[in-house]
């Protein structure tokens, strides 16, 4: 079978002209966003009841650190960890995990199994969250990612040792 041959002069032609790549990324370029980056607590953290507190985050020190990304690609910010919530004497009747980069307000959550949260527990909670396609959310002067929890009824907290997670910025569809 004989393919078709393409001109050679046509192909240089539509290698260089502009409508060959609309909207793609050209060959050699820099696709770094940010390096994977720990988000984790300078200590134990209590989270009242009724209250959305924030567990873990990109902070050094106890002091905040913001994470910017370097280049204006379309990315998705994921977040997975595990978390270590104790439980007190009287267990909290529901437990919402969330990532958020305005202090209250999730850009996703989900809810903690209620059968797992029993009177004096002490659980170790995997975390995958996963936030919205952007190209402007990580641009300077960058964000805290917060990995926050919000109790009912009862306080928890969640434990510097074993609360841990990975925060990166994963190259979205162009």
């Amino acid at each position: 079978m004989r393919f078709p041959s393409v001109n050679l002069h046509r192909r240089r032609a539509l290698l260089r002209g502009a409508r060959f790549l609309p909207g793609a990324i050209q060959w050699g370029t820099d696709l770094s966003t940010i390096a994977p980056t720990i988000l984790n607590a300078n200590g134990d953290v209590t989270c009242n009841a009724g209250a959305v507190t924030t567990g873990i985050h990109s902070q050094s020190g106890g002091v905040a650190v913001p994470l910017s990304q370097t280049n204006r690609f379309d990315v998705y910010p994921i977040i997975q960890g595990l978390l270590t919530i104790v439980l007190g004497a009287t267990a909290p009747s529901a437990l919402v995990i969330s990532y958020a980069t305005t202090a209250g307000t999730a850009i996703d959550s989900f809810t903690v199994e209620p059968g797992l949260l029993v009177n004096s527990a002490e659980l170790m909670i995997p975390i995958f969250l996963i936030g919205p396609l952007s190209s402007s959310l990580y641009l300077a002067p960058g964000k805290d990612p917060l990995i926050q929890v919000a109790p009912t009824g009862q306080a928890v907290t969640v434990k510097q040792v074993g609360s841990r997670a990975v925060f990166q910025l994963v190259l979205g569809v162009e």
